[in-house]
């Protein structure tokens, strides 16, 4: 998957869509314990998150955690 953000019209699935918001909202932390139905977006943002250096992402150890 690329990093740059794409221009014209993209098909994504409401996950990949949801990983795309969080990433163009400027978020510099990122708290996550993948669980279903959520996983797909975690995985996309660790990704899409995977070579920047200005956010966190962090892998939970539970949903109480969070």
């Amino acid at each position: 998957m690329t990093l740059a953000v794409a221009q014209g019209r993209v098909v994504l699935t409401s996950d990949e869509a949801a990983a795309w918001a969080a990433l163009l909202a400027r978020v510099q932390a990122i708290g996550c314990y993948p669980i279903t139905p959520q996983t797909i977006i975690v995985e996309r943002l660790a990704e899409l998150v995977a070579a920047r250096d200005d956010v966190e992402f962090t892998s939970l150890e539970s949903e109480h955690s969070m």
